[in-house]
């Protein structure tokens, strides 16, 4: 079949299927699994297990998996394919993550200036510096010997071991401990509350790759639903009545002394979409908020209790929420489809409903056995995660084929600039949407913790993983790399990283200003302007 651009336009649409289908696998899938380890490690008796189920060292190791998981196994295929989009998505990764997330996080933020963590940041800095340099020392000779893979292994090590013992550094020397040290012991992932007046365990997960799903909270609260909305103080409506049309519509998340959710007061009660009835007295309510999707857990062991708490959420609810069981089987995604088809949402949701069937569809037919959503079958999060991570490389390998086809299409387009924009930005994206929905929360300074050090585990694990794993298989071989425009693309990110440092030590120290929001977003669309323009000859390129 001859090349033809309309039908590389539609392998566009096919692409963004892909990029769907990752966030998908993480969302569903892997993340949930590999929150069930940092859930054992935390109820561990050993000190040093329950270490590593804290949220910094989490998300350094097992959590970084998830986050890297679609940019780690496209790197894996593109291998075996011989593609050049491997890297290409690696790199456009990290110069979206420090401009994109880093910007549009700094531009929601509640609470400005922003004010940053000195050690943390600091560490991250400096490793992320480190992953570039030794990125461009692996690539220098086009070839990827066995031991620059393993060097670079090792750093993500030596990574993992610098946060594991950033606290205990930053306790030995008083000039390091922030202002307000936190006292006690981590808060319990559950937190006891009313809701009705029905006692409930209360636990908060944020359904994105980019962070520790799930929220604490230094202190207990209460939730409670009255006829104007869901508060935390019990039976206290606003003090003036929202108009009838927008009844009930504030969730009014707000802890007492300026708590730690995740939730914050920005989702309305007519976000609740579905009520699901898990096993063991677990309740979920599912909310949709803009592109996000925030989970409130509930715990009710009573059957007589949780009945009239099901009974409550109806008549209040002024949306009618979808209550039903949860199906891990594909029966569950038929459900799924049937009633968005059947329901008066609009067309546009119907729509997206069928591609979500088709991959909800396909994974609930192959990972229903070890679902851990399913409370019954926690125990089974190995095979759950080894499960995510076949998926993962399937949708990994036919985006790269998309890819491929796009190319052949659309010949001004080559695989290289494809990988460092359209498929960088397609995985990164759910990290964009998670981080300013962090931001909201009054939790920015989080989010542009989680975007560095995915940015350092994004080379040291999703390039350096894959390399040592081929080369394992073909006996230390070295791997041929197609690297053009790699000296752009170090440049590029040494470049944002030094700006977002400049930044930093402005005054005031360590805290960044609103207009430094915006202008790191100008720089990517700059970035992305000029890597056009390059790829299609519109001026030299930068680095020759």
């Amino acid at each position: 079949m001859a090349p033809s651009m309309v039908v590389g336009c539609l392998w566009f649409l096919m692409i963004g299927f892909m990029f769907f289908a990752q966030h998908h696998v993480c969302d569903a899938y892997f993340v949930p699994a590999i929150n069930v380890f940092v859930g054992k490690m935390k109820q561990s008796d050993n000190k040093w297990l329950q270490r590593w189920g804290q949220e910094a060292v989490a998300g350094a190791t097992i959590c970084a998996l998830g986050c890297n998981g679609p940019e780690m196994f496209t790197n894996l295929i593109s291998l075996y394919t011989g593609s050049d989009a491997g890297i290409g998505v690696v790199v456009g990764s990290e110069i979206f993550n420090l401009l994109i997330i880093v910007g549009l996080t700094i531009s929601a933020a509640p609470v400005l200036p922003l004010a940053l963590e000195r050690v943390p940041f600091a560490r991250d800095c400096m490793f992320y510096a480190l992953s570039i340099v030794l990125l461009y020392w692996a690539l220098l000779d086009h070839k990827i010997e066995s031991y620059e893979a393993w060097v670079l292994l090792a750093a993500a090590g030596v990574y993992v071991a610098c946060v594991y013992f950033t606290d205990d550094f930053v306790q030995c020397i008083p000039a390091l401990r922030p202002e307000k040290a936190e006292v006690g012991s981590e808060s319990p992932s559950k937190k006891k509350g009313t809701m009705h007046g029905v006692q409930v365990d209360v636990e908060e997960i944020l359904h994105g790759r980019m962070v520790d799903a799930h929220g604490g909270a230094t202190e207990k609260w209460n939730l409670d639903a009255t006829e104007h909305g869901i508060y935390a103080e019990p039976n206290k409506p606003p003090a003036e009545p929202e108009p009838k049309a927008n009844a009930r519509g504030s969730l009014g998340f707000t802890f007492a002394g300026g708590g730690d959710a995740l939730l914050g007061p920005m989702l309305k009660y007519k976000d609740l979409k579905e009520v699901v009835l898990m096993d063991m007295g677990v309740i979920n309510l599912e909310f949709i908020h803009n592109l996000q999707h925030i989970t409130l857990r509930l715990t009710v062991e009573d059957a007589a209790k949780r009945t009239e708490l099901l009974n409550n959420i109806q008549e209040f609810s002024l949306c009618r929420p979808w209550v039903h069981g949860y199906d891990a089987t594909i029966r569950g995604a038929w459900q799924h489809l049937y009633h968005t088809m059947v329901s008066k949402d609009p067309l546009f949701d119907k729509l997206l409903a069928i591609p979500h069937f088709l991959i909800d569809g396909l994974l609930k037919l192959t990972l229903f056995a070890v679902d851990v959503k399913d409370v019954r079958k926690e125990g089974r999060w190995p095979l759950c995660f080894v499960g995510a991570m076949f998926w993962l490389a399937i949708f990994s390998f036919f985006m790269l084929e998309i890819a491929n086809q796009i190319h052949y299409n659309i010949p001004a387009l080559p695989n290289s600039f494809l990988g460092i924009t359209v498929c960088a930005i397609g995985t990164s994206f759910p990290n964009a949407v998670a981080s300013v929905l962090m931001a909201q929360q009054n939790k920015p300074a989080a989010a542009i913790a989680n975007a560095l050090g995915s940015n350092v585990q994004n080379v040291f694990l999703a390039m350096a993983l894959p390399w040592v794993i081929f080369q394992f298989q073909y006996g230390g071989k070295p791997i041929d790399q197609n690297v053009a425009g790699i000296d752009e693309g170090v440049l590029w990110m040494s470049g944002t990283l030094l700006l977002v440092v400049f930044f930093v030590f402005l005054p005031p120290f360590c805290k960044l200003s609103y207009a430094y929001g915006p202008v790191l977003v100008s720089v990517y669309l700059a970035y992305l302007v000029i890597t056009s323009g390059e790829t299609f000859h519109w001026w030299p390129p930068l680095v020759k």
